[in-house]
């Protein structure tokens, strides 16, 4: 009974650990904390976005540079987060968050899915793998019709494009050719 209660307090402690992690990164992105950011991550990190993969923590932190100079003032929510976790040291999980940027030409709203896999390390908990699928990325204007008009991605100075959700996930192609089991 012992192991089993220590195994069992052990993971509730990883999820919270793991809770932590996913908004502390909100919070030092908006902060433009760059050394706690670089915390967050493993040496051999990857981050893909929009623009594609990134591999080393450097590498990513660069990155976040690049995009940060984007916009001013932000905030990034994560709102739930679901953990799997196949061993002791290792996760993953989905986090579905929204970013509230603020651009040039005005605020700019970005729904999306953190498809990650964590590592734990001598430091803690830290992410190896974090991909962004986006639900919609426009500028606030546009948000009160562009749910439901296609072409949701419209990040600025680039074409219009399709996102990755729903559309993407096989569950959404059954429903919409009308599949209902």
């Amino acid at each position: 009974m012992t192991t089993d209660l220590e195994t069992r307090i052990r993971r509730l402690e990883d999820r919270q650990a793991l809770s932590d992690l996913v908004a502390t990164y909100g919070r030092v992105v908006d902060d433009r904390d760059l050394d706690a950011l670089r915390g967050l991550f493993t040496e051999d990190a990857v981050f893909e976005s929009t623009v594609g993969p990134v591999t080393g923590r450097d590498e990513v932190v660069d990155h976040y540079i690049e995009r940060m100079r984007m916009f001013d003032a932000s905030l990034h929510t994560p709102h739930s987060q679901t953990v799997e976790s196949p061993s002791p040291d290792t996760a993953s999980g989905l986090v579905p968050a929204r970013a509230e940027l603020g651009m040039p030409d005005g605020s700019f709203w970005v729904a999306l899915r953190y498809h990650d896999r964590y590592r734990r390390t001598d430091d803690g908990w830290r992410f190896h793998e974090r991909r962004v699928r986006q639900l919609y990325a426009m500028p606030l204007a546009e948000l009160a019709d562009g749910l439901s008009e296609g072409m949701r991605k419209r990040w600025p100075n680039t074409p219009r494009a399709e996102t990755e959700l729903p559309e993407a996930l096989d569950t959404w192609a059954a429903w919409t050719a009308g599949s209902t089991s």
